[in-house]
Parts: structure tokens; sequence; C-alpha cells
């Protein structure tokens, strides 16, 4: 072969018609290529978009308006801005797109699919071989399924709306959980607060002793020992100080951490809760009334829909055995590019069963799982209900007696102030030195931090019942 002949078979080789539509087709390759890089450009742009969100989260700060957080202030605070409810929150919104999609799976499939394609068959069907062009092929359909009869599918959607009515008594107890603890940090705040105060008014006593005790050496009526005494008693209190200020600004610390609020912010409580606090109810009354308060506990509903869900179980496993039914067809065109005018009609249309025969004793395992998970619910079950039941017993008791304790402390600290009193009158006088009143005011101050732990020791009595009966804001009724 000559050069020249070498070249025209070059060109024709180029310019054959069965490479034409080859290079045609590249067309759909760029359409895909600039499909792919917008999905790329998309994708980072999310990326830096989840990016400012994530940051915008971690940024946020809760603000209190009111100048004094009340208790129902913090309850609606504590539902609106709580990550741990907002968390909670979530989860019961998944578990109900998670029903939704399980339902899904009953209602009718439809989809829209086409496909573009370009090939050359190579030998026949027989296996012969022969010559074959390229040929293009285009196909569009809608496609459609419909579950008429499977009791599995049915079994997981109704399972899922178990969980979601689950998801919720989870919520309503994370609730409950959240409050309990916001509030018996509130109490724990005042109290600390009121601490404060008592060892402050320990300590202008302390003073007036001290100086008591110096006018009395001044005036030839008392003796040294008697300042020394007095200074003791003055350090012993400005160390209780001490204390009282580290335990204060710790558990207000620990509540704004709870209530997610800025460490730095300043946040005042409603002291006068303290003297708020009624009397308990009745004992009997509520021992009546006992099982339909702790009855509306929502662990006690949640744990009713895990047997529930428990016992479902049992039944869809063995519910495996049973046929299953679906239709199924589709409807669309052929031709040999899209878009073309020239085109057929194509349809399918079918019923398709199916029945389970053997499964390598699958199923068999599985309804005895279910059982065993059935079995354990209702165990559960029986725990939670004598816990709960305790838990109420327990409060109410604990709530009457720590009533009674606060009306003896009170009396301690009329006895206290007598005492002070009396033995101030005898020291001034010269008929004893300063010991009988620096006992007696020590006895006082025994007096009021008894009467402030039985106030506190009542209110989270108080909470333990709110919160045996599922009702945490009614702490205060």
């Amino acid at each position: 072969m000559t050069r020249e002949d070498s070249h025209n078979f070059i060109i024709f080789t180029i310019r054959s018609d069965d490479y034409f539509p080859m290079f045609r087709e590249l067309k759909i390759f760029s359409a895909l290529l600039c499909v792919s890089l917008s999905a790329l450009i998309a994708a980072h742009a999310q990326k830096i978009s989840a990016e400012v969100e994530v940051a915008s989260i971690l940024s946020d700060k809760v603000a209190v308006v009111a100048p004094v957080l009340t208790l129902d202030a913090m309850y609606q605070l504590i539902k609106d801005t709580s990550p741990q409810v907002l968390f909670e929150k979530d989860t019961v919104r998944r578990a109900l797109e998670n029903s939704f999609q399980e339902r899904a799976a009953l209602l009718p499939q439809i989809s829209l699919a086409a496909s573009q394609t370009r090939q050359q068959f190579g030998r026949g069907f027989a296996g012969d071989d022969f010559e074959s062009p390229p040929f293009n092929s285009f196909g569009t359909r809608v496609e459609g399924t419909q579950t008429v009869f499977d009791a599995e599918k049915y079994a997981r959607y109704r399972i899922a709306e178990l969980e979601h009515a689950i998801s919720r008594m989870d919520y309503e107890v994370a609730v409950q959980d959240i409050l309990d603890q916001a509030v018996q940090l509130y109490i724990t705040q005042i109290r600390d607060l009121n601490r404060k105060r008592i060892v402050e008014g320990n300590i202008e006593r302390s003073q007036r002793l001290l100086k008591l005790a110096q006018d009395q050496l001044s005036a030839g009526a008392g003796i040294k020992i008697d300042v020394t005494r007095a200074k003791a008693r003055a350090l012993e209190d400005d160390r209780d100080l001490l204390i009282a200020e580290t335990n204060a600004e710790t558990s207000i610390l620990r509540l704004k951490a709870l209530l997610d609020l800025d460490l730095d912010s300043e946040l005042k409580l409603d002291g006068s809760i303290i003297n708020a606090l009624k009397a308990p109810p009745s004992m009997e009354d509520y021992k009546i009334k006992g099982s339909a308060l702790i009855g509306s506990r929502p662990e006690l509903a949640g744990q009713k829909k895990r047997l529930e869900q428990a016992l479902l179980a049992r039944k869809a496993a063995s519910w495996q055995r049973l046929p299953s039914v679906e239709l199924f067809g589709d409807w669309g065109y052929d031709s040999d590019e899209a878009f073309s005018s020239d085109y057929n009609d194509a349809w399918l249309v079918g019923v398709r069963a199916s029945v389970p025969i053997f499964d390598g004793f699958r199923i068999e395992s599985e309804k005895r799982e279910a059982a065993a998970v059935a079995r354990q619910a209702s165990y559960e079950m029986r725990v939670l209900d004598k816990r709960i039941e305790s838990e109420f017993r327990t409060a109410l008791f604990d709530m009457n007696s720590r009533y009674k304790e606060m009306g003896l402390a009170g009396k301690e600290i009329d006895l206290g102030l007598d005492e002070v009193e009396q033995a101030e009158l005898r020291y001034r006088e010269g008929l004893a030195d300063n010991r009988e009143l620096i006992d007696a005011q020590q006895r006082l101050a025994d007096a009021e931090r008894s009467h402030l732990n039985s106030a506190y020791l009542y209110g989270l009595s108080r909470l333990a019942y709110a919160r045996a009966i599922g009702s945490v804001e009614t702490v205060l009724d």
C-alpha cells in the first residue's frame, strides 16, 4: 500500500458513518458531566451551609427577660429552649416520620422511568455471527405497584405507630425529669441564699458580742478571755460565710447550666416560694386518691405501649407464614430517540404472590424471641407499677413528716431568741461570763439552720410527691 492510499484510508475511517452517531452522542455525556459538576458545587455549598448552621447553634444563648425568674417562667423556659427537651421532641418527630415511612409501603408506589441506549450486537440470538449496525433505543414508563395483602408490612406499620406513642411518653418523662432537676436546683439556690443570710446574721451578733466584751473589759467588769472567745466566735462565722458563698455560687451556676443560660448572666429567683409552701394534704385522702394519681404517670403509659408493642411483634412473627399479594404494571412508549414522533405504546399489567415454604427455621426462632420480649415487657410493667406506688407512698409520708419538723424547728428558734436575750442580760449585769451568751448564740444559729433545712427538705419532699404523680408543675399546689 502506498503512502497516499494509507492517508486516504485513515480519512475514510475517521469519516465513517459508523462513528458519527457515537460522536453525536457525546452531547449526552456532556449533559451528564454538567449535572455531576452541578452536584459537586451543590454539595460544597451544602457543606458550607452546614458548618455555618452548626456555628450558629453553638453560639445561641438563652436570655431571661423578666427581672425575677419564677417557677412558672422556668417551666416554660425549659419546655421552649432546653436542649434536652428539644432533643426528645425531635426523637418524637423521628418516630412519627418513621411510622409514615412504614405506612408508605402499604400505599401505591408510582414512578417515572426513562432510558436512552445505543448498542450493537456481535452475535445473533442463536450464537451465529452476523453483521448488525449500531442502533438507538429509547423507552419511557410510568411504573406502579400496590400491595393488596402483606401482613408483615402492616405489622411493621403498627409497630412504628406504637413506637411513636412510646416516644411521646418518653418525651413527657424526659420533661418531668428535667423539670425535677431544675426545681431541685431552684430550691437549693434559695436555701443557699437564706443560709448565707443566716450566717450574716450570726456575724452581726458576733460583732455585737465582741464589742460588748471589749466594753466590759474597758469598764473593768470583764476579763480578757471573754474578748478572745468573742474573737474566736467571729472567726468561725467568717469561715461559715465563705462556705455559704461558695455553695450559693455553685448552685446558681448549676441552675444556669441546666437552663442553658449564659453563666455570666444575672439570674434572680423568687425566694418567697419557701414561705409559700402549703401544708400537706391529709394522708387518708391521698391514700384513697393514690391509684388515680399515679395512674397518670407517663412512665406507666409508656410501658403499657411497650407491652402492647411486644405482643403485636409476637403475633407479627407468626404472620410471616401468610402469603403476600401485590399488583404491578407500567405504561409508556418506545422509540429510537427521545422526543421522536415515531413511537409505539407499551404497557404491562400483572399480579405477584409469594408464600414462604422453608426459611431455615428463622420464623420459629423469631416467634420464640418475640415471646421472650413480651414476657420481659410484662415483668418490667409489674416492677414499674410497684416502684411508682412505693415512690408515691414514701413521698406522701416524707412530706407530712418534714412539715412537722418545720413546726418544731420554728419553736426552737423562739426558744433560742429568748435564751440569747437572757444570756446577754446576765453578761451585761456581770452575773456570768460570755460563755453562756456564746453557747446561746450557737444554739440559735443551729435552730435557724435546722428550720431552713427542714423547709428545704419539705420543699424537696413536695417535689418528690409531685414527681411521683407525674406532675412536677404542681409542686406548690
